[in-house]
């Protein structure tokens, strides 16, 4: 019995430790012409988290193509010390790429979605700078029209030459 209940422990301990990572492409759920390329999850001293997503939209390039276009995104979702939602900002890019010579971003925007009760984006912005969107959002939480806690994010999408989203 005592060697059943250690192992579950084990179990227990080693799944909690166990971070998720997506590198390759899979279908996203809310969108379903979107692909997820990657996530990853940072973690904060206060016990916060951020859920970091990229998407790419999903369109046909023709393999001998050099020239196209390229949108997605990356959506950056903040979550207090008990896992729960506080707010996403999501910055999206649409890039210009000559393969293997250049990629430029040619459109820009921000979006914000699934803001707790309290929180209110103070906020937002989004530009291009070369081959990046940029994305700076700063959200308030207030009580009884104080504000309790303040939290900002800049999100950068990065499309590289061979049109690959980071």
């Amino acid at each position: 019995m005592k060697k059943i209940i250690s192992i579950v422990l084990a179990i227990v301990v080693l799944s909690s430790l166990y971070s998720i990572s997506i590198n390759a492409a899979t279908p996203s759920i809310d969108k379903p012409n979107e692909r997820i390329i990657s996530e990853t999850v940072e973690y904060y001293a206060d016990g916060s988290s951020a859920v970091i997503i990229i998407a790419e939209e999903a369109t046909e390039i023709d393999d001998r193509a050099t020239a196209y276009t390229k949108s997605g995104s990356k959506t950056y979702t903040m979550r207090n010390s008990s896992g729960d939602v506080l707010w996403k900002f999501t910055v999206h890019g649409t890039f210009s790429v000559n393969a293997g010579v250049s990629a430029t971003c040619t459109n820009t925007s921000y979006s914000t979605s699934n803001i707790a009760s309290g929180w209110s984006l103070k906020s937002g912005s989004s530009y291009a700078s070369s081959n990046k969107a940029i994305g700076d959002g700063t959200f308030e939480h207030k009580v009884l029209f104080i504000v309790t806690e303040t939290k900002s994010c800049h999100v950068v999408l990065t499309c590289d030459v061979n049109g690959n989203l980071s």
